[in-house]
């Protein structure tokens, strides 16, 4: 190729580089001013001020069921289980035989000792007759004073040991009725620990009975709520399987470690409770604390769900301008029921301005024009 083609060719291919270079330099823009919402022509929004929390908090704390009363019977004796009269389930009243023992030995040592006590009867009243007709014979100078004196304590130690018989056939009795396990109160059996023809003793656990007529409801919380309940409050208690919370009662609180500050535990009574709670479920605790300090009222309107993650647009205004920005918040309740507003413990002030209904178009930095009062 001649000296004047490649000249020709080089020139061609720097007009080339020439014309895309001034292309590109027309066509790109600032990425700034590109993705800044602010550029774009302000949005008309709605807005609500933000004003401090005046109500009661309501929180929900789940609650252990238990019966009121419970008991484990036992016996005191050893034996062998002769007979189980109840199951799981039954009903029974205060006083009913619910287990029988074997008891041949106890009825045996019952039978030997009132044997005893008779045989000490019978001696001491002859003691006791001696000492009267010896008395007339000592009126009548018939005898010495010292055979009189002998015969009261040989009637003394008689009546003794009548009294000694008597207490022990007493504790014989006692033990008897160890053989028998009845209840110590109207409720339900809700086990039965052993079976009949197993050997038992003393603190072994035979059944359980409960009390179900009323129920007790521990109830996890933190110190601080803990400090604002007092027994006047009203408690309520739900579960699914009701048409509608029931009333509970106040009855104490009790630390639930040893560092009180860690958590403790408020008890509750539920009377009258229907048969569709039973001890062991987890019910719904309701409770409305009061003096929350730091708390702000967010309109529901205003409230931005993405995932897991809550927010609020907040209007800000910067060189006479508004914009909005996205602010992540922290509801201080999650089942909060009202209709209107929700509690916010963190990410508001009050004063601020949050936006209603916001747009899903509106993105965070974009320049808006609220309406009605601002500022």
């Amino acid at each position: 190729m001649s000296i004047t083609g490649h000249k020709s060719l080089t020139i061609f291919y720097c007009s080339l580089v020439t014309v895309l270079v001034l292309t590109g330099c027309f066509d790109s823009q600032d990425p700034d001013t590109a993705s800044d919402p602010g550029s774009k022509e302000p949005v008309t929004v709605k807005v609500a001020e933000i004003m401090p929390w005046q109500k009661a908090l309501p929180r929900h704390f789940p609650g252990v069921v238990s019966p009121a009363r419970r008991a484990v019977l036992s016996t005191r004796t050893n034996g062998t289980i002769k007979s189980i009269r109840v199951e799981a389930g039954d009903q029974v009243h205060a006083g009913d035989v619910l287990v029988h023992i074997e008891s041949r030995d106890l009825e045996a040592a019952v039978a030997g000792t009132k044997a005893q006590l008779q045989a000490a009867e019978a001696s001491a009243a002859k003691a006791l007759r001696d000492v009267n007709r010896l008395k007339r014979l000592y009126r009548e100078d018939l005898i010495a004073r010292n055979r009189l004196e002998l015969a009261r304590i040989k009637q003394q130690k008689s009546a003794a040991n009548v009294e000694k018989l008597r207490a022990e056939l007493q504790v014989q009795q006692v033990n008897r009725s160890y053989a028998h396990i009845t209840a110590p109160f109207t409720g339900i059996v809700s086990q039965v620990v052993m079976d009949e023809g197993s050997f038992t003793g003393p603190g072994r656990p035979v059944l359980i009975l409960e009390d179900r007529t009323a129920l007790q409801i521990d109830v996890p919380i933190p110190s601080k709520t803990a400090d604002q309940i007092t027994p006047q409050d009203v408690l309520s208690v739900s579960d699914p399987s009701m048409s509608r919370p029931l009333q509970a009662r106040y009855v104490a609180i009790l630390p639930a470690m040893e560092n009180a500050s860690a958590g403790q535990v408020l008890r509750l009574s539920l009377e009258n409770p229907p048969e569709t709670i039973q001890p062991g479920q987890v019910v719904d605790v309701l409770l409305n604390e009061t003096g929350q300090k730091g708390l702000v009222a967010l309109p529901r309107a205003a409230l931005i769900r993405r995932g897991q993650l809550t927010g609020v647009l907040v209007v800000e205004q910067k060189q006479k301008k508004t914009f909005v920005y996205l602010h992540w918040i922290r509801l201080a309740a999650q089942n909060f029921e009202e209709n209107d507003f929700i509690p916010v413990s963190q990410g508001l002030d009050p004063g601020e301005f949050v936006v209603l209904h916001p747009s899903s178009d509106l993105r965070d930095g974009q320049q808006v024009r609220p309406e009605g009062k601002y500022f």
